[in-house]
């Protein structure tokens, strides 16, 4: 039973992204405003980002870089990444962003698997660089390190050239017709189902086709609105709808580096935001805030929320706080450039916790645990005939996991993208995330893979065996990544014991892993693990008592499995 969209087909360009971004026929001003700093002011014109595009291209080529090949953006949101990326994109480099919180170690991983041979780095994150190149294959000359910083900005001891040191005089941009315009783009890291982190291969036509399924379904954006974003830059939420979506609508984009309370409500009111992107861990801060009152946020109406599912429970307190303000929801993944489904704020009512409708250009199943194609149906009931793992197919679906064939085929059936995600959908085509056939956890909108981290924790000398789920945390709105192990001997097991075991374990980890991979849900000793017959751990069971211990109140209750 295949699903097509509602919405009518649109044209599917075959350009590289920077040539659809910069017409030779421009769309919109431009000196229209492109993007603002929202901690400094400082603004950036469309003109400006082509004109310094083509400058930094022409620096890049000096420097050795050359068509296709990798250059790695380290840092947060600021309007230097933003003239990194688009100067990358005028040279034809593929950008491969990396998580500013990564550590050294998973930093290097993600550089040498992408082969990246150039490096943007904020001035701040230097030393994780420093500490990752004894892990790199290839070194990284000075003249291929270059800081996300200004003059006013860059260290006072210089090491290492500034963004607009390796500007030259504008060169042309590369271009990708027909068949190039298949190359890939991007490499956005993704943990897919299973392993580390894969290189996501993001085509120019990916790009290119969701901007056009986006024109025709998303919340309309113009030249006069305004858009509030700190979600980073380096996640494909960021990369798509932060970075692209909003520019190729001539929507002004006012970036923060980060959620910060305050800074955030005093951006809505300086710059008169209408639109904004959120997670849902976000919503409840500012449910919660006790800084509302403090500014005028009447200009804001729409605020769209993804990379985690939000219950209908927290849209509604939301909306009701900051009305006339809608939330909306929308469904992808790293693999689908992202968005699959989305709904506007006119679709919106009556519909909390539902994501949308299918974007143009795909074509969906729902499939059960037996292979077969379900029927439509509602997500009331456990044994709804309606509930299956939605399967995709679509120009905006990734070529491929970067070097890694075995990955891609196992993420592939006969040609339909398997997302991992349960979906339900209505008979008159809305859709609702119910489930996850994937045990991926997914906190505050990041993926951390369990078995990435069971491995981490095999390392340490007094534990024998664990595994780790994901738990979700209502106060956050967020799932917490969460072990349970099984330790050696000479630990005490006693209540002292337990609770100082959990504390230097949790330390532990945090030394070794993101902020976003830290244990949040704890550590609990357990005297077994469930095992299937061919020795695989049973998470769901170690999910299922987690999540009845934390919704009972009793976080720190060591089970006894």
């Amino acid at each position: 039973m295949i699903y097509t969209s509602d919405y009518p087909d649109v044209t599917l360009p075959e350009v590289g992204i920077f040539e659809y971004h910069f017409p030779a026929q421009p769309q919109f001003d431009p000196a229209g405003t492109a993007f603002i700093d929202g901690l400094d002011g400082r603004r950036i014109t469309r003109g400006e980002v082509e004109h310094e595009a083509l400058c930094l291209a022409t620096g890049l080529r000096k420097r050795g870089m050359r068509r296709h090949d990798v250059a790695c953006m380290f840092g947060l949101n600021s309007l230097e990444w933003v003239r990194a990326a688009y100067g990358c994109m005028a040279a034809g480099i593929t950008v491969s962003p990396a998580n500013w919180a990564y550590s050294a170690k998973e930093l290097a991983h993600q550089i040498n698997d992408s082969g990246a041979s150039f490096i943007f780095v904020a001035p701040a994150l230097v030393p994780t660089f420093d500490a990752a190149r004894p892990l790199l294959r290839r070194a990284f000359p000075d003249s291929r390190v270059v800081l996300l910083a200004t003059p006013e900005n860059q260290p006072a001891v210089k090491r290492y050239d500034i963004v607009s040191e390796l500007y030259g005089a504008p060169g042309k941009p590369e271009r990708f017709v027909g068949s190039q315009a298949y190359d890939t783009a991007w490499l956005c890291y993704s943990s897919g189902t299973t392993g580390l982190p894969k290189g996501v291969m993001t085509t120019h036509h990916n790009f290119t086709s969701q901007m056009q399924a986006l024109k025709a379904s998303y919340q309309q954006l113009t030249p006069s609105d305004a858009m509030l974003a700190f979600v980073p830059l380096s996640h494909t939420y960021g990369s798509t709808m932060v970075l692209q979506q909003p520019f190729s609508m001539g929507c002004p984009v006012v970036l923060l580096p980060k959620f910060e309370e305050r800074a955030a409500l005093a951006c809505i009111e300086k710059y008169r935001i209408t639109h904004g992107l959120i997670v849902p861990p976000i919503v409840i801060v500012l449910l919660h805030s006790e800084l509302v009152s403090d500014y005028d946020l009447s200009s804001l109406r729409t605020l769209m929320c993804a990379a985690a599912p939000l219950g209908d429970d927290l849209t509604r307190a939301f909306e009701k706080r900051f009305a006339p303000c809608v939330v909306t929801q929308g469904y992808g993944l790293t693999e689908t450039t992202p968005i699959i489904t989305c709904l506007t704020g006119a679709e919106a009512a009556g519909r909390s916790g539902w994501v949308g409708r299918l974007l143009p250009t795909y074509e969906a199943r729902l499939v059960g645990a037996d292979g077969r194609d379900v029927g439509e149906g509602e997500p009331d009931s456990e044994n709804s005939d309606g509930r299956g793992e939605l399967w995709v197919r679509g120009p905006s679906v990734m070529k491929g996991y970067h070097n890694n064939p075995t990955a891609t085929a196992a993420t592939f059936s006969d040609g339909w993208f398997m997302t991992g995600d349960v979906l339900v959908r209505s008979p008159d085509g809305w859709y609702k995330v119910v489930d996850r056939v994937k045990e991926l956890i997914k906190y505050k909108g990041f993926q951390v893979p369990p078995a990435e981290l069971e491995a981490l924790l095999y390392t340490h000398p007094q534990i024998k065996d664990a595994a780790v789920v994901g738990v979700y945390d209502r106060t956050q709105a967020t799932e917490l990544p969460t072990a349970y192990v099984i330790v050696t001997s000479d630990v005490d097991k006693s209540e002292g014991g337990r609770a100082a075991f959990n504390r230097d374990l949790q330390a532990w980890v945090a030394a070794r892993a993101a902020r976003h991979k830290r244990l949040g849900g704890g550590v609990y000793i357990v005297d077994e693990l469930p095992k299937s017959p061919s020795g695989k751990v049973l998470r769901r069971f170690l999910r299922d008592k987690g999540q009845a211990d934390r919704d009972a109140g009793n976080v720190m209750a060591q089970a006894r499995l």
